[in-house]
C-alpha cells in the first residue's frame, strides 16, 4: 500500500526537522560511518490490510504496517555518551511522530503514527564507544478501493 510508503516519507520529513544539529538524518542508510551521529529510516512492513465494511462502492480497508528506524552514535571513549545520545534520538524521532499526528492531513488516509519498540546495543572498543538504536514505529491508516 502506498499509505505506508507516504507515511513513511512524511516522517522523513518530520525527522529531518525534529533532529538536533550534528544529526545526519537520511532516507536510507549511507554505509557512511565516519559521522558520529546519524539516523536513518529502515525495512516497511505492510502487516496487516484487512478489509473494514462489507458494502457496494469504494470499501474502506484498515491498514496497519511498521516502518523501522535506525540511529548510530560513535563516541571517542564513553559508552555512557554513546548510549545517552541514542536514547535522545528516540526522543527526536518521538516528537517527529507526534509532529505528524498533529498534521495526519498531509498523507491522506492516514491515522496514526506512534513508536512502539526500541533496541539499544552498546559496545565499547579500542577507537571508542558505539551505540545503535532501532525504533520501530507503527502506522495505521484507512485507505478506500
Amino acid at each position: 500500500m502506498a499509505l505506508i510508503f507516504d507515511a513513511k516519507v512524511a516522517l522523513y520529513e518530520a525527522m529531518k526537522g525534529a533532529m538536533p544539529d550534528g544529526v545526519m538524518c537520511t532516507f536510507a542508510e549511507t554505509g557512511d560511518n565516519s559521522r558520529r551521529k546519524q539516523v536513518w529510516l529502515g525495512a516497511t512492513t505492510d502487516d496487516d490490510l484487512a478489509p473494514v465494511a462489507m458494502r457496494s462502492g469504494a470499501k474502506p480497508t484498515s491498514v496497519n504496517g511498521y516502518v523501522e528506524i535506525h540511529a548510530v552514535v560513535n563516541s571517542p571513549g564513553n559508552p555512557l555518551d554513546a548510549e545517552r545520545a541514542v536514547y535522545e534520538i528516540r526522543d527526536h524521532v518521538k516528537a517527529a511522530c507526534a509532529a505528524l499526528n498533529d498534521s495526519l492531513g498531509t498523507v491522506p488516509g492516514l491515522l496514526d503514527v506512534r513508536p512502539e519498540s526500541a533496541s539499544v546495543e552498546s559496545t565499547e572498543t579500542t577507537d571508542g564507544a558505539f551505540s545503535a538504536l532501532t525504533l520501530r514505529v507503527r502506522v495505521r491508516g484507512r485507505v478506500y478501493q
